[in-house]
């Protein structure tokens, strides 16, 4: 390790590691242009690489968000802090027009490894997320297919928070409007078990196998017959997220590239929250061309989230045959983010080298299979969705009407809290009458999730979800 050479190790080391005090965490609140945060601060975790996280009181809580879905290798996994380390001695940051060693690495393992048609494609990444990476799609679009600049976009989708993408993103409870707001067509996704045409038997992301996917016309209609403009695009998450865990029918994804491919429309997939491993496959594309055997796989893909594990990072990608962006057109200051791609490629090599892909599809099945049956005693729980550690429960109060429960979802939050462990939480649907939807649970932990620490995600979920109903008796 490289000694410091302008300041002590100690003072390093007290800047870094001394306990906050409380006149500290007064002023930060008190002054300062930040989000008003949730009371607990978090200080580190018990140990590397464990699905639990430390807070400021000495409580250790089971986290079952990894930390926004990033941290698929636990808190401060030791593989990729040293990757970290080990590639800040070398270059920490150089400009974008450069290659180094760890970015032609990354680009060639990217590349192998992606799922379908993408396979040896084109690759961009930035330090700035899924927002860019859209944004960076977008862009690869308008180059590729100059005869408009519409994109069709789904309900309940959530694809960032820049102020361009949040147009393409379901209404979110901001104080501004978004930009370029004509640019979005917005159309009808699958959500199986909320169906318009009176389909009840789409349970668990699966469609009921009655239905003629009216769905899927609607879709085309809106592609075909009533668009404002020319679309070039259409972005889709193929499991939503955000918008409620939902998978969309494998029907409906084949049913998308052909409408896109006869309109010569380039398809889009958001795979932010799906990308490294968190379905059990690499990509929730894999999953679904391995699962039905069907090639799915878009013609550009982004990603960010879990791809290097909780270090900053966004990802496009493109099939072989997409002309690229000029050096202007891809360049940002951060788009050569020397600390992400090694940690990306080691977090790539780790994923597949230990199988942990493998324990995710145990795992997840374990704690699916859990709720599923504790939903035979418990009527509150309407819906399971995964696949993997990509669990969404949907809570509502009544099996028949499906009236979403949302209170019980705010209530489940706060008593798994109290119980030590931590649950994610849908994106707030918010409608113009004033009132707003959030109701589904999210259970996405670290992926490399023990067997003991999955009991505990099962037990201290039905000790919570028990609690919090009895407080409404």
């Amino acid at each position: 390790m490289t000694n410091p050479i302008y300041l002590e190790k100690e003072e390093i080391e007290r800047l870094i590691n001394n306990p906050l005090n409380e006149e500290e965490l007064l002023i930060c609140r008190r002054e300062h242009l930040l989000t008003n945060a949730r009371e607990h601060v978090i200080v580190g975790t018990p140990e590397p690489g464990s699905s639990y996280f430390t807070t400021q009181e000495g409580k250790n809580i089971l986290d079952c968000t990894a930390q926004a879905w990033t941290l698929n290798l636990g808190h401060s996994n030791p593989d990729i802090s040293y990757a970290v380390s080990l590639q800040a001695q070398k270059t920490i940051h150089t400009n974008s027009m450069f290659l180094t060693p760890v970015r032609v690495k990354l680009a060639n393992k990217l590349s192998e490894i992606l799922p379908g048609e993408l396979k040896n494609g084109k690759i961009s990444v930035n330090n700035s997320g899924g927002s860019w990476a859209l944004e960076c799609a977008i862009r690869v679009a308008m180059v590729n297919n100059k005869k408009g600049k519409q994109f069709i976009v789904f309900r309940r989708a959530y694809h960032g928070s820049s102020l361009v993408m949040a147009g393409a993103s379901q209404r979110l409870p901001h104080r501004f409007p978004s930009l370029g707001n004509e640019i979005w067509v917005r159309t009808f996704f699958p959500y199986c078990y909320r169906c318009p045409w009176n389909y009840k038997e789409g349970l668990g992301g699966i469609r009921d196998k009655s239905c003629n996917m009216e769905c899927l016309d609607m879709v085309r209609d809106t592609i075909e017959l009533y668009p404002n403009g020319t679309p070039i695009g259409c972005i889709i998450e193929p499991i939503q997220g955000p918008g409620g865990q939902i998978p969309a029918p494998i029907e409906f994804l084949e049913g998308l590239k052909e409408i896109c491919k006869n309109n010569k429309i380039l398809l889009i997939y958001d795979e932010a929250q799906t990308g490294f491993g968190r379905t059990g496959k690499m990509f929730a594309t894999e999953w679904y061309n391995s699962t039905y055997n069907t090639d799915v796989s878009p013609d550009i893909m982004t990603l960010t989230k879990g791809a290097a594990a909780g270090v900053p990072i966004g990802i496009t990608v493109a099939k072989p045959n997409i002309r690229q962006l000029t050096e202007f057109e891809e360049h940002s200051t951060f788009c050569s983010p020397q600390l992400a791609m090694a940690a990306c490629l080691v977090n790539i090599e780790i994923l597949h080298k230990h199988k942990i892909l493998e324990n995710v599809v145990k795992q997840g099945n374990k704690i699916t299979s859990f709720i599923k049956e504790l939903a035979e005693k418990i009527p509150e729980i309407g819906d399971v969705r995964g696949p993997g550690l990509f669990i969404g429960v949907e809570f509502v109060k009544d099996r028949q009407t499906r009236e979403p429960y949302n209170d019980l979802l705010a209530k489940m939050i706060h008593t798994g809290w109290k119980n030590g462990v931590y649950f994610g939480e849908g994106m707030q649907i918010t409608s113009t009458a004033g009132y707003f939807i959030q109701n589904v649970l999210k259970i996405k932990p670290p992926l490399t999730l023990k067997d003991e620490e999955s009991d505990k995600v099962c037990e201290l979920f039905e000790k919570s979800l028990k609690e919090a109903l009895a407080s409404f008796k």
